[in-house]
């Protein structure tokens, strides 16, 4: 019996985006919400038992309410960071508030240190910097205004806004190497990982967006598919290893010699596509000559002493659809017929 797969049902595995995803962030709140209405709770038992006011335990039973509520309401298809964002208020609003009452003065300050860490939790960068930072503004100003008002310690004001200090700069590096490992994860969707230019994924969208402009001013642009020759001799001969040095020297040749304007990728093992805009088939044959006399001149040396030259067939074409499928068509039709015609060679297909 066939087993039918229909192409809409393949998608591929993109891990660039699973660190920001909404259903991250919902996992991640399914576990702070609970835990920190069982914080609230202990809180709101300690007051009570150790008979202080009952604002104090009233507080504590609110919060306590406000986060099973937040998560009961996070397994459903209310936005986590709506969620988030009420739970990040509420606990800024208790935090500044307790330096107004004597038994909280402690606990405010413990929870004043969360803050930064909340904010560059689920936030972007950012955001959780500016928050953080007129959070701390507050923070400062009332641990300044505890010493006026109630006398208290300078050391005690000065070791709050260290500590504070402290936990900002380190969930802001924290936040940042996370940043950092996220782009160059999302690079590695749109680039080559061995030659650093645009795969096939990140070389359409800048297809469509330059062949759009060209049509609208009615300029020319023209496609160059390039295949290198006999790479399969020199990875039988010299190994896989060799191979990929070869297809390096190549893309850094096509770097070096193609222009700012032009715009190059690889679009599969020994296949590379460079599209020109503003030029038309003549420009675009001139370059195609040009970039085949200047590969033949470079040379790969092994680690063995052995040296390698390489060739490559050139297929052109003429942008016209805006449609990267039926042009990438016509400048392989052109470069199959360069390469029936013998290696080292130049199709057009007009």
């Amino acid at each position: 019996m066939t087993t039918l797969i229909k192409s809409h049902q393949l998608q591929p595995t993109n891990f660039a985006y699973i660190e920001l995803s909404e259903n991250t962030l919902k996992k991640q709140l399914a576990l702070l919400f609970p835990f920190s209405g069982a914080i609230c709770a202990v809180i709101a038992f300690t007051y009570f038992v150790s008979n202080a006011e009952y604002y104090f335990t009233f507080v504590g039973v609110v919060g306590m309410l406000l986060c099973y509520a937040l998560a009961i309401l996070n397994r459903s298809a209310i936005s986590s960071k709506v969620l988030f964002w009420i739970f990040l208020v509420a606990t800024t609003l208790v935090c500044a508030s307790g330096f107004y009452f004597d038994g909280a003065r402690h606990i405010s300050n413990t929870i004043g240190l969360t803050i930064p860490l909340l904010c560059f939790f689920a936030l972007k960068i950012k955001t959780a910097g500016w928050y953080s930072l007129i959070f701390g503004f507050i923070y400062i100003v009332l641990s300044i205004s505890e010493i006026t008002n109630k006398h208290l310690q300078i050391s005690s004001a000065l070791q709050n806004i260290c500590a504070y200090s402290i936990i900002f700069v380190m969930a802001f590096l924290l936040s940042r190497h996370r940043y950092d490992a996220i782009k160059q994860v999302k690079r590695t969707t749109t680039h080559d990982y061995l030659t650093g230019l645009l795969n096939r994924e990140g070389f359409v969208p800048l297809y469509l967006t330059e062949s759009s402009r060209c049509q609208r001013y009615r300029r020319d642009i023209s496609m160059l598919l390039l295949d290198i020759d006999n790479l399969r001799e020199i990875n039988d001969r010299f190994g896989l290893d060799a191979g990929d040095k070869t297809i390096m020297m190549l893309a850094k040749c096509l770097n070096e010699h193609c222009g700012d304007k032009a715009k190059i990728s690889r679009l599969s093992c020994q296949e590379f596509c460079i599209l020109l805009p503003d030029a038309d088939i003549q420009k675009a044959e001139f370059m195609a000559i040009q970039l085949r006399n200047e590969v033949a001149k470079w040379s790969l040396e092994l680690e063995t002493g052995h040296r390698i030259n390489i060739t490559i067939s050139v297929g052109i074409t003429a942008v016209e659809y805006q449609d990267f499928r039926y042009d990438y068509i016509k400048a392989e039709s052109a470069l199959m017929r360069a390469k029936r015609w013998g290696y080292n060679q130049i199709a057009t297909n007009e």
